[in-house]
């Protein structure tokens, strides 16, 4: 009498978990950063943005929530795999097995890419502007997962379906599966943080399928142990997230990249020589600039790789000098590059583009759009996942009047960036004068000698 109970207790589990999920994505809308910055500790940083800076970062398309869906989805794909090769009499697998190869591929292809690319997704199949050879494949491939599951179906009713679902104990898995995986689909649902909400509705949709599935799993075949089973089932798992992996990386070759400007201006972190290959066929950049000081003992191994393959291209390839160790005067340079059309597309980078070069995109949204600087700092925030580095309030407190005075002088939030660095001293003063004083100093030697 006391099995019932204690198994239908067990019967749960898949819920609680699907509700331990749900944490992640509360708590991300909730937490705002209150650190300090212990490079400048005594330097105020607010957050601009209405959520935490985190929340923006992971709803990007192809961070860490999308992440999270290639990895539920593909456990989903090894199960179903798992059920048709011990059950292939039981043809409603296979329209599961089709299904979850669907939510697979729509997982590791997610949404919005940048112009020139529009990426491998269902989506595409509407898009007129992407190749038509790219729509018939994949509308072939749709129409195929549609043909599988129908057929696969018969003779299947719906009351018979329900029936069996329910005695299965994963209808109602299945009913909030359905409802979360088409409610992604939907735009009624985005709110700010924006593509946030929807792309955790579909991971949870996703880890209530695979429960589902999970539960209709057939037992290991005579001769196996339960451990041999799930240890192959765990592999399988883990190769089939690599190949999800693998297409992200297709679909975005170069790490953080970022359109700015369509067309215009691009920003990323530190490319390979591979990711600028196939991104040089998509955004054709005629100019990239590296922000990071590469003559120092800090310099990327990628750097020699990205040189070569600008020389091999034709394309103009900038790095800070040397002769310019505050780099004020390749801040002026470069903005001044990108605002000739001669140089466009370009991009702009340093290497985890979690500094510098969105620093740089900062003072060029308020310098040349004209932006204010509370919002250039936003989508300075919304990027990086994080506030600002003091850093950064030291950079514009020195850099904005210089390139736009009278704006820096009227704008509230320069104001503000001034008075929470006020009794900070930017360090880059110190090696301003320092490199001064070294130059009048070769010059003396210099006059000396010829003397």
């Amino acid at each position: 009498m006391e099995a019932q109970p204690i198994r239908n207790r067990l019967g749960y589990w898949p819920w609680l978990v699907l509700a331990l999920t749900t944490l992640p994505a509360f708590w991300y809308v909730v937490d705002f950063e209150r650190s300090l910055d212990p490079e400048f500790p005594n330097v105020a940083r607010q957050t601009y943005n209405p959520y935490p800076p985190a929340a923006y970062r992971l709803a990007v398309a192809g961070d860490t929530i999308d992440h999270a869906a290639v990895y539920v989805a593909s456990a989903a794909v090894v199960l179903s795999v798992w059920s048709c090769l011990r059950d292939p009499k039981r043809r409603l697998r296979y329209a599961a097995l089709a299904l979850s190869l669907a939510a697979f591929w729509h997982a590791a292809t997610p949404g919005p890419l940048m112009n020139g690319w529009h990426g491998l997704g269902w989506r595409t199949i509407f898009d007129p502007r992407v190749a038509t050879g790219q729509r018939l494949a994949l509308a072939g491939l749709a129409m195929l997962v549609a043909i599988v599951v129908v057929w696969c179906s018969r003779p299947w009713t719906l009351p018979t379906f329900f029936r069996e679902a329910r005695d299965s104990r994963i209808l109602a898995l299945l009913l909030v599966a359905v409802v979360l995986l088409a409610v992604r689909q939907t735009s009624w649902i985005d709110r700010e943080p924006f593509e946030f909400w929807p792309r955790w509705f579909y991971v949870w949709g996703l880890f209530a399928w695979s429960f589902a599935l999970l539960r209709v799993t057939p037992p290991a075949p005579p001769g196996w142990t339960r451990r041999a089973a799930v240890a192959g089932l765990i592999v399988a798992w883990l190769g089939l997230d690599f190949l999800g992996r693998g297409i992200f990386w297709y679909q975005r070759p170069i790490n953080r990249l970022h359109e700015i400007v369509p067309g215009k201006l691009y920003l990323s972190a530190m490319p390979t020589y591979q990711g600028l290959k196939i991104a040089q066929e998509r955004h054709h950049f005629k100019t990239i600039v590296n922000l990071f000081p590469e003559y120092t003992e800090m310099r990327s191994p990628h750097w020699p790789d990205e040189q070569r393959f600008a020389r091999e291209h034709g394309i103009a390839c900038y790095n800070q000098p040397a002769a310019d160790p505050t780099g004020e005067q390749f801040v002026k340079d470069t903005l001044a590059l990108a605002q000739d059309p001669n140089n466009w597309p370009l991009l702009v980078h340093c290497h985890g583009s979690m500094d510098r070069s969105p620093a740089w995109v900062g003072m060029y949204r308020f310098v040349v759009d004209g932006w204010p600087l509370n919002e250039a700092i936003k989508e300075l925030e919304r990027h990086r996942g994080l506030r600002p580095k003091s850093s950064v309030t030291l950079l514009y407190n020195r850099m904005l009047p210089m390139l736009a005075p009278e704006r820096a002088a009227t704008d509230p939030t320069a104001a503000q960036l001034r008075v929470n660095a006020r009794g900070t001293v930017d360090p880059a003063e110190e090696i301003a004068r320092r490199a001064e004083t070294d130059a009048q100093q070769s010059g003396e030697t210099s006059a000396t000698q010829r003397r």
